[in-house]
């Protein structure tokens, strides 16, 4: 049993391709994260990346993956006891530094405890997460003022301190901020919840892969909080990833904000599992 790696997203694909898709829900931080790496390389960029997957004894089928771009967020799958103990092995001899990892939650703890193991260092416990998939998308009954409009090249900076803001807020989005943005703004995946013509609230989503798209981030105002503006913001996107042909529409939530989590099982949303951050 052992962890092999590839730079090259292709080999990843042929070995792990199979294992992902069978859970594309689960797989999402791993789906959005290869096909970031994938879209670079066609852009001919060359990110660092390294694409892990894990073989029992005697079997030919892949049981778990992770991707990471360093000095990123690796994103991992399920991972066994084993897979954990060999992973913290694999990133302990590497000579990138390895920061954080989010998993299952299960998994979150057994690659901690492996870490803290292998290092000696007791490893951090960031954000408790939990998993949400759209079942159907129910609109508020009373919508705020205001409507949604894709964002605009004209719109960047005020994303930019917007993400500024959320990542102060909430935690690192796990990519590079300026791609992340242009990214979503080049394909036209961010919509803005305008009331006259004053922003307020904002929302954006992966593009879709392997039939999911995932809404992150969803930001509003501090002073605009409360008035429903988050909400129609994310149902609007949520409608956007359906008719861009996304068959799983997901979005992770941090569990210390119950009001978000609210919000969204109000518009549809239904758990899948929960998730957490390792801090290395």
């Amino acid at each position: 049993m052992t962890w092999f790696t590839t730079d090259e997203p292709e080999v990843f694909r042929s070995e792990a391709g199979t294992f992902l898709a069978a859970r594309p829900d689960w797989h999402t931080m791993l789906l959005s994260g290869l096909d970031t790496i994938e879209r670079l390389r066609s852009e001919g960029k060359a990110p660092p990346a390294v694409l892990g997957w894990w073989r029992e004894p005697d079997e030919t089928a892949t049981t778990a993956a992770f991707v990471w771009m360093p000095p990123h967020l690796l994103a991992a799958s399920r991972l066994s006891q084993e897979a954990a103990t060999h992973l913290a092995d694999v990133l302990s001899d590497r000579t990138q530094p390895f920061t954080q990892l989010v998993a299952d939650d299960s998994s979150a703890r057994a690659f901690s405890d492996a870490w803290q193991t292998t290092t000696g260092s007791q490893p951090k416990s960031g954000p408790h997460l939990r998993l949400y998939r759209l079942d159907g998308l129910v609109r508020p009954a009373l919508a705020p003022p205001g409507a949604a409009r894709t964002a605009t090249d004209d719109d960047r900076a005020l994303l930019h301190d917007w993400c500024t803001r959320f990542v102060t807020e909430a935690g690192s989005l796990g990519a590079d901020l300026d791609a992340f943005i242009d990214e979503r703004l080049s394909r036209g995946g961010w919509r803005l919840w305008t009331v006259g013509d004053e922003p307020v609230a904002t929302a954006a989503m992966t593009s879709v892969v392997a039939g999911t798209a995932r809404l992150t981030p969803v930001y509003t105002l501090p002073e605009q909080r409360g008035r429903g503006y988050g909400s129609a913001v994310t149902a609007a996107v949520s409608q956007a990833a359906r008719d861009a042909g996304a068959e799983h529409v997901l979005l992770f939530t941090d569990l210390a904000n119950p009001a978000s989590n609210s919000v969204y099982q109000r518009i549809g949303y239904r758990p899948v599992s929960d998730f957490r951050i390792v801090v290395s």
